[in-house]
Order: structure tokens, then C-alpha cells, then sequence
């Protein structure tokens, strides 16, 4: 079956300052995010390194990537990131990786609960920059806030998630949790994502931003990964990992009081590219939902097609 590209466009925003983003922007979003990964529990004083980091599933301490680094990082490979920022990736996201999934599906569940009984569980805007857009409140399944598959069960400590696959098949051509933490002796993975969270619905008009098509739902992951692989306007970027979507999750939830990926409001489910079950052959779907009032980490088959179903990818820096 043959699949068709989204046409690129002309230009529809002003060109990103780029140093002045590395030099305001930059230190603002690190201090955010490092500020809330402190405040959920997610990072510890480590013993030996006596600096904030996580443990991994190793058992080695992994430091918080530096600003600096993150901003060389940025800085080395402008070409690619003034581009990418103009397409909307202005967001920061410090994921740890490293942490064992099940560490993050716990703190995420507590937090959802948290929020609930403060009275701060609302669902995403549609338009996030409006102040005058009216929050709409969610209910929650207090007994049960989230809603995890089996499948993800120690998935990452017994090495049944395959991250960053080529394929969603037994010739994934990706790496365990262990082999890239032996391979890159980082912990931490950083990098840039889109500015508004809300996965286009399928039927919406296509929304051009810097010469880039925002994915739109209905596709399968199939689909979505020719899309990344071969297609140039989605050069230099990568589908996520269920840690990413947790954390990138939970930082608009403390920020915002906003769920992301609501399919029954804004949003929509989100497949999570960047990894794959093997022994189900499935792929992550995460996703908020308001029937049985709870989050919902789940997975579905690579050739599975809906109207509900999209994704997000990202651009990695570190």
C-alpha cells in the first residue's frame, strides 16, 4: 500500500532567535524542569557522585546532565536546531532514562491523585498560549488513577522493550535499556519537543509551522515510522519512549494542571515510536481517558489504525 507525504509548505512564523533562546529561554526551562524532577522524587543526592542524579537500572549513579553540556550540545549542531525550533521543537524535556520504568509509572500515578485532590486535574487546552481559554475539570478513578498493560511490567529490567527499533518486527534493529546505558554511559537522554503538546485530529487542517507538517492522528505506527524515516521533514527527529511521555506528562501536569493526550478533548492517544514489546510485538499507546477516568499506558499493534491514535516525535540533543 503506498502511503502519501504531507506537502511541504512555505514558512508560516517568524524565524526563532536562536542565541537569544540559548541565552533567556534555556536557563529558564532547565531550572523548570530540573526544579520539578526534584519535586516528584525522581532525583536523589547520589551517594559516591554527592550530586543530583538518578540510580540507573544498572545499579550506577547517573548525574543531571549540566546546562552547559545541553547548551553545547545546541550550539554545535545549530543547523539543525534553529530549524527545528522554528518548527515549533522549543520545549525542553530532561528525561531519566536510566530510572526503572516501573520507579516513573508509580510517581506519575501518586501525582495524578495529588493534583485531583487539590482540585487542579484539568484537560489541555486547545490553544495553550490563550489565558482566556476556560480550563474544563476531569474526573478521576481515585481507587485506580492509572491504568498500566501487563506488558509493561519490569519491561525495561528484563529487557522485553526494545528502544529506538528501525522495525516493529523481530528485526527491530534497536537496543535494551541495558545496551544503550553500557553504550552511551548517560542516564539521562535531553531533548527538544513541540511547544503545543495536542496531537492534531485526523480530519483537522493541516498545520504548517516552519515548513513542517504537524503529524495528525489516523495513521498506524507503520505509517508514522516511514514518516520518520523517509520523509524530510522529519529529518533529525525521533519517536518517543513511555519514559518521555511520562515525563513529559507529568511536567505539564505540574506546570499546567493540564492532562496531555485527552482523546476526548484536544488531544489525542499517543504511539510511542521510540520503543517496541517484544515478545507482544506491540507498541506503546499512551493516553488520558476520560471514560474510565484514569491515564491509560497501553499497547496496540504496529498495524493498528485509528482516528484516535497519533503521535509526537522529538529531537534529540544529548
Amino acid at each position: 500500500m503506498s502511503i502519501e507525504f504531507p506537502k511541504i509548505e512555505n514558512k508560516s512564523e517568524q524565524p526563532l532567535d536562536f542565541e537569544q533562546w540559548l541565552e533567556l529561554e534555556l536557563p529558564k526551562q532547565y531550572e523548570e524542569k530540573v526544579k520539578i524532577l526534584n519535586k516528584l522524587g525522581i532525583l536523589e543526592i547520589l551517594p559516591e557522585a554527592k550530586e543530583f542524579g538518578i540510580v540507573g537500572i544498572d545499579g550506577k549513579e547517573y548525574p543531571m546532565p549540566e546546562m552547559e553540556e545541553i547548551k553545547d550540545s545546541l550550539e554545535k549542531n545549530k543547523e539543525i536546531f534553529a530549524i527545528k525550533m522554528e518548527q515549533g521543537f522549543t520545549d525542553l524535556s530532561i528525561i531519566p532514562f536510566g530510572t526503572e520504568l516501573s520507579k516513573l509509572i508509580k510517581i506519575m500515578e501518586k501525582t495524578i491523585l495529588k493534583h485531583y485532590q487539590e482540585g487542579k486535574l484539568f484537560t489541555a487546552k486547545k490553544n495553550p498560549a490563550d489565558e482566556n481559554e476556560t480550563l474544563e475539570k476531569l474526573d478521576l478513578d481515585k481507587n485506580k488513577p492509572l491504568y498500566k498493560w501487563d506488558g509493561y511490567d519490569n519491561a525495561d529490567t528484563k529487557s522485553e522493550l526494545i528502544y529506538y527499533p528501525q522495525e516493529f518486527s523481530k528485526n527491530h534493529q534497536g537496543k535494551t535499556k541495558r545496551e544503550i546505558l553500557a553504550e552511551d554511559k548517560k542516564g539521562f537522554i535531553v531533548t527538544m519537543q513541540e511547544k503545543n503538546p495536542n496531537i492534531p485530529k485526523a480530519n483537522d487542517k493541516p498545520e504548517i509551522i516552519g515548513g513542517r507538517e504537524r503529524l495528525r492522528a489516523g495513521k498506524t505506527p507503520n505509517e508514522y515510522l516511514t514518516f520518520l524515516q523517509n520523509n524530510e521533514q522529519y529529518q533529525n527527529e525521533q519517536g518517543q519512549t513511555p519514559e518521555e511521555w511520562i515525563i513529559k506528562f507529568l511536567t505539564y501536569l505540574e506546570k499546567h494542571n493540564q492532562v496531555i493526550d485527552d482523546y476526548s478533548g484536544n488531544g489525542r492517544a499517543s504511539h510511542q515510536l521510540g520503543a517496541y514489546f517484544l515478545s507482544s510485538g506491540g507498541v506503546p499507546l499512551c493516553y488520558w481517558d476520560r471514560g474510565d477516568r484514569q491515564a491509560y499506558l497501553y499497547g496496540n499493534s504496529p498495524r493498528f489504525r485509528n482516528e484516535g491514535n497519533g503521535t509526537s516525535f522529538s529531537a534529540r540533543v544529548i
